[in-house]
């Protein structure tokens, strides 16, 4: 249709969205482009197609999204939570370095950036305002991708590039918290006898938060141009909707056994999860109210923003009643 938007999306492999990039959820008047070469929502830069808006849509790493708008970047954000992970998996201590609980922490080096990783947010966030750790009393090690505004914060650069495993066993720091996507470094982490869990329990403590607050914590959200917003006001709302509906038929093709077939009972499995935890990949501002709040509480306490955002300035218009 000569009238169609075209709108660039970067290729996910996640299941929630698979239907989408497939080419399985049709929007009228819109055609989704997916694309491996998209603009990449992990590595962000000032001088790049995200701060100028010239890009479809993006999964954007929401440690990335505050920040963002507090320097003018053209993006607005979608109420969609492409990616959610349990949090305290990625939180790890040598061995020997007197860490029994999560307040032995306190006065400790630990491997973690400050801004820019939604897991290491959540992972402070929660020290603080659950296990009563004095986060300011920790030596963070990392990179930084934006400028941090608390002053109280001990921030240092790491030396190289070491993994997080060998920054650990070499001494340079006595934990880490931070995302670990590589299977290698994963298996290492969980079976070296000179590493272990901060939470060994951590399964029983994701649940007790899930139960507590309703939060499985959400680490990537969609974003889209700011500038295709302002052009086509109506846009956001139908590919909300069409995200919406490729979680429904993703969900079906794990109930009609047409999802995969690598994981055993895998339609056993998804049913018991359901009937445990009920969806825990709610996309919408009214059911993600809790996680959108601590997270930018979190945000503006340690210092990643100097301000407060309501969800007109967060969201597209027509997402707001979502």
């Amino acid at each position: 249709m000569a009238d169609e938007i075209e709108v660039q999306i970067p290729w996910m492999r996640y299941e929630i969205t698979m239907p989408l990039m497939e080419g399985r959820v049709p929007i009228e008047g819109v055609r989704l482009a997916p694309s491996q070469s998209a603009p990449n929502g992990t590595n962000v830069a000032a001088d790049g197609p995200i701060a100028s808006g010239d890009f479809g849509l993006v999964d954007l790493n929401m440690g990335n999204f505050l920040p963002a708008l507090e320097h003018g970047w053209e993006v607005i954000g979608l109420p969609v939570y492409s990616k959610r992970k349990p949090i305290y998996t990625y939180a790890f201590c040598r061995a020997d370095a007197g860490i029994n609980s999560p307040k032995d922490l306190e006065g400790k080096r630990v491997m973690s950036t400050v801004s820019g990783s939604s897991i290491a947010i959540w992972l402070k966030g929660l020290l603080h305002h659950r296990y009563g750790v004095d986060v300011e009393s920790i030596t963070w090690v990392g990179r930084d991708r934006w400028p941090v505004h608390n002053p109280r914060w001990k921030i240092e650069q790491p030396e190289g590039r070491k993994t997080v495993f060998d920054a650990m066993i070499d001494g340079d720091v006595d934990a880490a918290m931070m995302d670990v996507s590589d299977g290698a470094l994963a298996e290492k982490l969980e079976n070296d006898p000179r590493v272990k869990r901060i939470f060994p329990n951590y399964m029983e403590e994701d649940r007790r938060l899930y139960q507590e607050t309703s939060i499985y914590t959400p680490v990537h959200m969609m974003i889209m141009s700011k500038k295709l917003d302002r052009q086509h006001p109506e846009l956001a709302g139908k590919l909300f909707a069409a995200f919406e509906q490729a979680k429904r038929m993703a969900d079906e093709d794990v109930l009609n056994d047409r999802a995969g077939f690598s994981v055993l009972y895998e339609r056993e499995r998804f049913l018991e999860q359901r009937r445990e935890w009920g969806d825990l990949f709610k996309h919408g501002i009214t059911p993600n109210k809790a996680a959108i709040e601590t997270f930018n509480s979190y945000c503006y306490e340690q210092g990643i923003v100097e301000g407060t955002y309501s969800y007109e300035q967060m969201f597209a218009a027509s997402t707001l009643d979502t």
